[in-house]
This record gives C-alpha cells, sequence and structure tokens, in this order.
C-alpha cells in the first residue's frame, strides 16, 4: 500500500505466434479456447462472470480460538477498448466478493472503474493518462491488520490519477511519469480505534531511461520521488507525513530466449514531518526472472523490498520484502496447471517487530469451450515468524469456480 509505486526451418518455427520468443504457457493464445469477445465498430468488449463456492479453515488468523466457515465468491470484468492502429481509449469495470456462511462480519466486496486514453504523436512517442477508482480492503489476517487490534476486513476508498509518457531516441528510450492517489479507510463497526485518521494522500513522480545494448537487452535507471500526506486534521496524525526518494538502475535481459530477467538495484530514504519519527532508510531492489525450459512450462521468479504505510497507531510505516517462485504448466491444451511458493516479510522500527509469512497456491484452470472454464485452487499459508506479539497461525483456504466468458 503505498509503495513507490515498473536455418530456414528454425526462423520460420520462431514465426509461429504459439511458440515464439517471450511467449510464457499463460501469455500463448489458444485459438480454439480463447473468447472471442464482442466487436463494436472499432471497439472491442470483453466481460466475465464467476461463482463458486469455498472452505476457510481459519478465517481470523489465529493461533488460539480458531474459526472455520465455508463461503460463496463472485465475480465480474467488463472491458472496452479500442482496436485502432493509433492512439488509444478503454474503460472497465471490475468486482469481486465474498460472503460467508456463518461469520458475515468477514464479508467483504470490492470493485474498481475506471478508464484510460493514449495519445500516439509517432510509433515512439507516447502520452497516456488514466484514471480509476477503487473499493478494496486490508484482509483481516494481515499481520498489520491483526497487529491494530483488528477482527474484519478494514474496507477503504481509492482514486487514482496517473499520466504517463515515454519516447525513444535511437538507443536511449526516455519515460516520465506523474501518480496521485487517494486512501480513504472506513472505521470498523465496534472498534474503539478510528481507523479513519489513517487516510492519506500520496503523490508520486518518476523519471526513468533506458539504452538498448541490443534488441531485448536494456540497461536501466529510475528516480523516484513520494510525498505522503495526512488528511486528519490533528498534529499527532499530520506529523506521519513524509517524503521519500530513491534511486535504482539495473537491466532488462533476454538472454538466450530461454531465461529473461528484470532487475533493479538501488537505496531509499523516507524522511517524515515529525522530528520524534526515525528515517527510513535501507537497499531498494525489484526484479523478476523467468526461464522457459520448453513451450509448456513457465518458471518465474518475483522479487522486491518497498516501504508501505501502516495503519496502527503505534507504527508509522515499515519495509516489505516479497519473495515469489511460480510455475505454470500446460498438462494438456486445455487444463493449466500452476503452482506458486511466496514469502512475505514485514519489519516495523518503532516498535521493533518482524512478521514472516509463507503461502503456498496449487490450482488447475480446465477450458471447457471458449466460453467456459472451471477453476480449482488450495492456498496454505504459515506464519513463519513473528515477534512482538504478533499472531502465529496456519490457515487452508479451498476454492471451486465455474466461469463465463463474453
Amino acid at each position: 500500500m503505498a509503495g513507490l509505486p515498473y536455418g530456414e526451418a528454425l526462423a520460420q518455427l520462431g514465426n509461429v505466434p504459439d511458440v515464439a520468443r517471450g511467449v510464457t504457457v499463460t501469455s500463448r493464445q489458444r485459438s480454439d479456447y480463447n473468447p472471442l469477445g464482442v466487436r463494436l465498430g472499432g471497439f472491442r468488449l470483453d466481460g466475465s462472470v464467476e461463482a463458486g463456492g469455498g472452505w476457510d479453515s481459519n478465517i481470523f488468523g489465529r493461533k488460539n480460538s480458531i474459526k472455520s466457515d465455508a463461503y460463496v465468491d463472485e465475480a465480474a470484468r467488463i472491458n472496452l477498448e479500442s482496436d485502432w492502429t493509433r492512439h488509444a481509449v478503454g474503460a472497465s469495470v471490475n468486482m469481486d466478493a465474498r460472503q460467508y456462511f456463518k461469520q458475515s462480519s468477514q464479508d467483504w466486496q470490492d470493485f474498481d472503474v475506471g478508464g484510460f486514453g493514449r495519445y500516439d504523436f509517432s510509433s515512439s512517442t507516447n502520452l497516456q493518462a488514466q484514471y480509476r477508482h477503487y473499493r478494496d480492503h486490508l484482509d483481516v489476517y494481515s499481520a498489520d491488520v491483526q497487529s491494530a487490534g483488528i477482527s474484519q476486513p478494514v474496507p477503504y476508498n481509492s482514486d487514482e490519477f496517473v499520466v504517463a509518457g515515454t519516447t525513444r531516441l535511437n538507443r536511449l528510450g526516455l519515460i516520465a511519469q506523474g501518480v496521485y492517489r487517494t486512501f480513504d479507510f472506513e472505521n470498523v463497526p465496534g472498534l474503539n480505534t478510528q481507523v479513519s485518521r489513517n487516510s492519506f494522500n500520496t503523490t508520486v513522480g518518476a523519471i526513468g531511461a533506458s539504452y538498448s545494448l541490443a534488441p531485448g537487452r536494456n540497461i536501466t535507471t529510475i528516480v523516484r520521488v513520494q510525498d505522503i500526506s495526512y488528511t486528519a486534521n490533528d498534529p499527532s496524525v499530520r506529523a506521519r507525513d513524509s517524503f521519500t526518494w530513491e534511486a535504482l538502475t539495473g537491466f532488462d535481459y533476454d538472454f538466450d530466449g530461454l531465461w529473461q530477467g528484470r532487475i533493479a538495484v538501488g537505496w531509499r530514504q523516507r524522511e517524515y514531518r515529525g522530528p520524534n519519527i526515525r528515517t527510513l532508510q535501507g537497499p531498494a531492489f525489484e526484479g523478476s526472472l523467468s526461464y522457459v525450459p520448453t513451450q509448456l512450462t513457465t518458471l518465474r521468479l518475483l522479487v522486491s523490498r518497498t516501504i508501505e504505510e501502516s495503519i496502527r497507531q503505534d507504527a508509522v510505516s515499515y519495509q516489505r520484502t516479497q519473495l515469489g517462485l511460480s510455475v505454470d504448466h500446460e498438462y494438456l491444451r486445455n487444463v493449466i496447471l500452476h503452482g506458486e511458493v511466496k514469502g512475505d516479510r514485514r519489519e516495523y522500527e518503532r516498535p521493533s517487530q518482524r512478521s514472516t509469512d509463507a503461502l503456498l497456491i496449487l490450482s488447475a484452470r480446465y477450458l471447457l469451450n471458449r466460453n467456459m472454464q472451471v477453476i480449482g485452487s488450495y492456498a496454505y499459508t504459515r506464519r513463519l515468524e513473528s515477534t512482538g506479539g504478533f499472531t502465529e497461525y496456519d490457515r487452508n483456504l479451498l476454492q471451486v469456480r465455474l466461469r463465463f466468458d463474453l
């Protein structure tokens, strides 16, 4: 949350879209199973609805007094986007909701709606603007929510405005981006803590450059600054206002068509308005590595380190390190298997606290035809480390969904 916010036969084979360089299991087009959408002049309309049920073994994320419950999920997506050769506009609406059979206090309903426009000055220069409104929530089993003494989802509204421009001058690529986003938290019924006091607005500016050594091989650098301003008219809350800068450099590299990597490493520093709040600084990094051993299997490694805002009264920000390894396998043309292992570590400076969560996800997607698919998944969460009062727990989540595509 509020992270800084980036021979001849072989030649013929390489031109086949299904096996082209850089195509992964998830990005591959499946002509027999891809939804066709609806053509509306120069626009394409895509949409989907899905619903299903599941079981949660530990809905509060506790070590003691564990409560389990069954639930029903619903989701819907609508996307309208231009299909022009130059310029682009589009709009989309997304919705996700969950209702528990017994523990209705854990129900949530999220949605987002927005649109974008892009003006192309040339094939290498464009300017894009977008707006999106979010209705979202923080999960009850999050370490930050638990340590704030909250035992149900924390809803919030958010508006995001983004303007970005890109251009390329021979081997040199340039990008500039500005983001303004609001976070308006709602108070949780029956809780004395006023979560709304943690509402804030953030502005992010970024300038980046890349230099192409060869096709698919670039050296990159980016500088970001971020201002966070709390909206409560209270000096003790306004002391949490902060200014952050970070500079990272790295590469975006296609090694041999099988290995592709992107990494950026640098330094990040956040200074607060309140003189009693310690400056938060340290290494910053973000990156990914993908490996395609065969056309049927894709492995991907993701890593990042960010600074995020806390909703606790006794803490301001925390440093978050995330690591994930995933594998996608096309078992059959219409059966896609997915496995993922994640690690999430949160470090608080004052008070000094740590928590490390591990997450395992297994899922299978069965494409019945262009318009229908069945999705089954299992997720296991375990808190491996906890200090300073964080709750240790484990959690099993089973789910089956039926999806209809337009």
